[in-house]
């Protein structure tokens, strides 16, 4: 009897928190109720308040706790790997999400449309990402390609793959972009190096190089240019800022 009152309790709970969601709003729930909610999708019965605690007193909050790798989160008591796969996943159904949304032709009548598309594909991301954009002659968006080497400290592409790409999407023009997570967009001898090389295939090929970007956390730098295109003030820059 105790285990069927203890069901029904958990229920309308489970009733209250998405009731609340669509009513107020996910953005005017508190951190817990948000980890709570979420956890409900991993786990389909029972009470997961305690382990919605549990992550948020080890990772501080909701994006922390999808980004964490899952070596870090079978860490958590009331987690096993299974599900802390699906935990890890949930970022990167985001990512499809907000990328299919955008189609899989996009049209971009400027550079500044390209660095937001790059953003939203790569700011993020706690590993290195790159991401390939093939650009018709039209300036439309026509293939997409993102690389992950997910625990890797370095992402790349081989000459190989690179002109496989190219020629496998005919694009008028190419894009290419990676990220630095937790460093700075300043490109290293590393990076230097694989831009020639791209622009030398792209040369090849045919294909405009429209540039190579990198994001980090001070911004986006264009290795084209030799310089930052746009930058981020961090928290401390942003408090001086309102100070004065």
């Amino acid at each position: 009897m105790k285990k069927t009152d203890e069901k029904g309790m958990h229920d309308g709970h489970r009733k209250r928190l998405v009731d609340l969601a669509l009513n107020a709003g996910v953005d005017n729930m508190s951190d817990i109720q948000v980890m709570e909610l979420f956890l409900t999708y991993i786990f389909p019965r029972g009470d997961v308040n305690p382990l919605a605690h549990r992550l948020l007193s080890e990772f501080e909050s909701f994006t922390h706790v999808v980004d964490a790798d899952v070596s870090e989160l079978v860490k958590i008591p009331g987690l096993n790997e299974r599900s802390a796969k699906k935990i890890s996943l949930f970022g990167e159904l985001f990512y499809h999400y907000t990328t299919a949304r955008m189609g899989k032709k996009f049209k971009v009548s400027c550079k500044a449309e390209i660095i937001d598309i790059v953003e939203d594909n790569l700011r993020f991301r706690n590993t290195e990402n790159m991401l390939l954009l093939a650009i018709s002659a039209g300036s439309i968006i026509t293939h997409k390609r993102r690389i992950n080497k997910n625990n890797s400290a370095k992402v790349g592409i081989s000459a190989l793959d690179l002109t496989n790409f190219l020629t496998s999407a005919k694009p008028a023009s190419l894009v290419i972009a990676h990220c630095h997570p937790y460093g700075s967009a300043v490109p290293s001898e590393g990076d230097n190096e694989a831009f020639d090389m791209v622009e030398n295939i792209c040369r090849t090929c045919g294909v405009d190089l429209i540039d190579s970007y990198i994001l980090g956390e001070d911004g986006v730098f264009s290795q084209k240019d030799s310089k930052f295109v746009r930058t981020y003030c961090d928290i401390d820059q942003l408090k001086t800022a309102f100070r004065n």
